[in-house]
């Protein structure tokens, strides 16, 4: 996407995935209220979580396209890089006067150190003594949590929320404007265990959509995670892919759970998984692509009044073939 991006600026003009990107990330797409899924939001957070994964340059030839389109609603973009050690993070804020959209960027296949960040599973809390800043962090993945710890203390992540609330929406307060969250694969793990430092904050935290998200909290943290923020999270994953079920037992997601099937339809489901043929693990890496998602997403057969249809009366595991011992998360 990021040469494409490049080359349909050379030829001076909107190629057709641009000219589509633009049309998905139209602000008055986004469905502030996240009390139910929305097609239309769930596909502005995905094209945001791929944007997060771009260079500065193109972001910004991004922001001033999206503001000569939509110019009702300027937006404003912060691009937090962290490349220091073992750390390769990314965090993408884009707001306009009315909300914020946090993406936290992937795993990029050919980075070694976002690979040795999701190896890292053993789980971690926070002991007596530990920086008052960050002691609501969540307990959960030790990598997550420690890129996570660099962003927020090393680049200021709080303050730059703030910076870009306060550019954006001179009116605006910090303790009612609006934030969301959002990330593929990495970024949605980062994502899971930020909500909780965002409101101790008293930041805004409104709703999230995560794309092939990694297990990242703790079972014990989980059942309040899931109490507090479960109906505003949405937790998507592709059927076969490896990357959100791997790693301990004692981790799970909190959000409501979705499941793109092999043939492309989206159900809400129950959470659990199988084992699969050892055949089946190569399709991981096309079923883990964000691109997987967004297309899926963008399906007119994926819309909230289809996918509540269609899983009403399903069994509670519709896209797999229940072979073996089914592993059940948190029980």
């Amino acid at each position: 996407m990021k040469k494409l991006l490049s080359l349909c600026i050379a030829v001076a003009g909107l190629c057709h995935a641009q000219d589509v990107l633009l049309s998905e990330i139209n602000p008055s797409n986004f469905n502030r209220d996240f009390s139910e899924y929305n097609q239309q939001t769930a596909l502005f957070c995905a094209q945001i979580s791929e944007v997060a994964y771009w260079d500065r340059r193109n972001v910004e030839i991004l922001k001033e396209q999206v503001n000569q389109n939509y110019p009702e609603s300027q937006t404003n973009y912060t691009l937090i890089d962290d490349t220091y050690g073992i750390h390769h993070n990314q965090v993408l804020l884009w707001a306009n006067k009315d909300f914020m959209v946090i993406a936290f960027r992937g795993t990029e296949p050919s980075v070694l150190k976002d690979w040795l960040t999701d190896s890292k599973y053993w789980n971690y809390q926070n002991a007596d003594g530990y920086d008052e800043e960050l002691s609501y962090l969540p307990p959960g993945h030790g990598g997550f949590r420690r890129s996570l710890t660099r962003l927020i203390k090393e680049k200021n992540l709080m303050e730059e929320i703030k910076t870009i609330i306060k550019k954006t929406n001179t009116q605006g307060n910090l303790k009612t404007y609006p934030i969301y969250l959002t990330g593929h694969s990495l970024g949605a793990a980062l994502s899971q265990l930020f909500i909780v430092p965002l409101q101790y904050n008293q930041l805004n935290f409104k709703g999230a959509y995560h794309f092939a998200p990694p297990l990242a909290v703790t079972c014990q943290m989980n059942a309040e995670l899931r109490e507090k923020y479960g109906k505003i999270v949405y937790d998507i994953v592709n059927y076969k892919d490896y990357v959100p079920r791997a790693g301990r037992n004692g981790t799970a997601h909190f959000g409501k759970f979705y499941r793109i099937c092999d043939n492309g339809l989206l159900y809400k489901e129950e959470e659990a998984y199988v084992k699969f043929r050892l055949s089946e693990y190569f399709n991981e890496f096309k079923l883990h692509a964000l691109g997987s998602h967004i297309k899926a997403l963008r399906s007119p057969k994926n819309s909230f009044a289809l996918i509540s249809e269609r899983s009403k009366d399903n069994q509670p595991y519709p896209c797999m073939e229940l072979k073996g011992k089914m592993r059940e998360l948190c029980h």
